[in-house]
């Protein structure tokens, strides 16, 4: 879903204009798919073979404001979002945006997105101010999760100007720049970097039940799960499991609308199938072989099915 026009709190640009409108230009989005859920998304989902689409807030997104106005504006977010849910109460979900810049009101917020919109978890993009949800601030949104039993996706975000002009910055246009940084391939990178820094940190020793989501396969830590166990073990540390048990036993992966078949296999070889959530990556990129994909994997019937809909179904709690 993208920004509807809500006030945003004045501020620097994250992003030089041009290279935003070059950024945005290449995905082309369609505001009937981006701004309500009916429309094109549903027409787009009865094409594809979706039953029922788990949906958060995207571009915009309040989550990440440094003003206290954030709070208020995460609410009216997720208000909205839950009266656009509730038109069409079979084939939607909610994830909740909150409000970072008060952890103890995003921790609030979640639990009520949860108990009274009925929402089935929260999505973060990218770290906040350069700060990843490691840090000891953000110990009661952690906490939350737990507590409703229901995850947190960790999903990518553009990463801080000076990394970006350290990493990602050389001699190609801006709009490159960004996509360099971002969806082609940087985002990947830091987003696989969030979930690596909260396991080092013990956050998966203090709060044991909570849960992750990683998108993109597993945004490239996933596919180092033996690395990190090797090098790390080196190394004397405080955590009470390897680095791939916490992965394996608290982190949940998705495709994010990149289907490649190799990179299924691998997965289901590293992490099992119980481990993978379908998903795609609508309206940012849209997709024809939704369905398709799966069925021409060549797993099991069993491995199909618990990817396609049943894991969902269990770490969600969705009722279809």
């Amino acid at each position: 879903m993208s920004s509807r026009g809500w006030p945003i709190s004045p501020g620097p640009p994250p992003v030089p204009p041009e290279a935003l409108s070059g950024f945005l230009q290449a995905f082309s989005l369609e505001p009937d798919a981006t701004g309500r859920l009916a429309g094109n998304r549903l027409a787009h989902m009865d094409q594809v073979g979706i039953d029922v689409q788990v949906v958060s807030h995207g571009n915009g997104s309040p989550s990440d404001l440094d003003h206290p106005d954030a709070v208020g504006l995460c609410r009216r977010v997720n208000d909205d979002l839950a009266a656009q849910i509730a038109e069409h109460p079979d084939r939607f979900r909610g994830f909740a945006t909150l409000p970072l810049v008060d952890p103890v009101a995003a921790g609030d917020e979640l639990r009520r997105c949860v108990e009274e919109l009925g929402f089935v978890g929260a999505l973060i993009s990218g770290s906040y101010r350069g700060v990843f949800l490691d840090d000891d601030r953000f110990d009661p949104i952690l906490a939350a999760a737990e507590a409703v039993d229901l995850p947190i996706y960790v999903h990518p975000g553009i990463p801080p100007q000076p990394v970006r002009q350290q990493y990602y910055a050389g001699s190609w246009p801006p709009a490159t720049q960004l996509m360099f940084a971002g969806p082609a391939f940087g985002w990947h990178a830091e987003a696989g970097i969030h979930i690596v820094r909260l396991i080092l940190s013990g956050a998966l020793d203090r709060h044991p039940r909570l849960k992750l989501l990683s998108g993109h396969w597993g945004e490239l830590a996933a596919f180092y799960l033996e690395r990190l166990d090797e090098t790390l073990s080196l190394l004397p540390n405080n955590l009470e499991r390897t680095f791939a048990q916490y992965y394996r036993q608290q982190v949940w992966i998705t495709p994010s609308g990149i289907y490649n078949h190799n990179q299924l296999r691998f997965m289901v070889a590293e992490l099992g199938a119980d481990r993978i959530l379908h998903s795609e990556d609508f309206p940012y990129i849209v997709r024809d072989d939704v369905t398709t994909f799966l069925q021409q994997s060549g797993l099991s019937e069993t491995d199909t099915h618990a990817i396609a809909h049943g894991n969902a179904e269990a770490l969600l709690r969705i009722r279809c």
